[in-house]
């Protein structure tokens, strides 16, 4: 069973674990530290526990991995951009399924949020499945678009509108 819920002080052990995995990290935001420290994951914690736009994946009751959109300013207000992960240990398990679709909901119930988006790397061919399995449609690919760990990656962008 999926469940989204806050982060809290307990999380912060098993966040520095999976975010020290680069299996993990390999194709997510350079913005994670890396290594990522006992102080990251407090930060993080601190700083996203009464958040409505970032939550915890949990598993059986167990956290599994994050989710989380980022509000856009001014005339982009009625958007948001879409990360999430999970830890290696659970991939496969159609979590991540579950995960973006109760959040894509929850986010288009509770806000005035009507359009996700987000840009996942060409190779991450999980990742762009679990998006369009949740509806999401591709709007463009942005060629070279990112430079991490000495590579070029192709972007595809996707959105879902409410």
């Amino acid at each position: 069973m999926i469940t989204l819920r806050s982060f809290n002080d307990s999380d912060t052990d098993l966040l520095i674990t999976y975010l020290n995995n680069n299996e993990v990290t390999q194709f997510i935001t350079a913005s994670i530290p890396q290594p990522y420290t006992k102080a990251d994951a407090q930060w993080w914690v601190s700083n996203s526990m009464n958040s409505e736009y970032t939550k915890v994946i949990e598993f059986n009751g167990k956290f599994v991995g994050c989710i989380s959109a980022i509000r856009g300013d001014f005339e982009y207000n009625c958007g948001a951009e879409l990360g999430y992960w999970i830890g290696r240990e659970f991939w496969n398990k159609g979590i991540a399924t579950k995960a973006v679709r109760e959040f894509t909901d929850l986010l288009f119930q509770t806000t005035t949020i009507v359009r996700l988006f987000v840009s996942v790397v060409s190779v991450n061919k999980a990742s762009l499945k679990v998006l369009q399995n949740n509806g999401f449609l591709l709007e463009g690919i942005l060629n070279k678009a990112s430079y991490k760990n000495g590579h070029y990656y192709d972007e595809h962008l996707l959105a879902k509108i409410k």
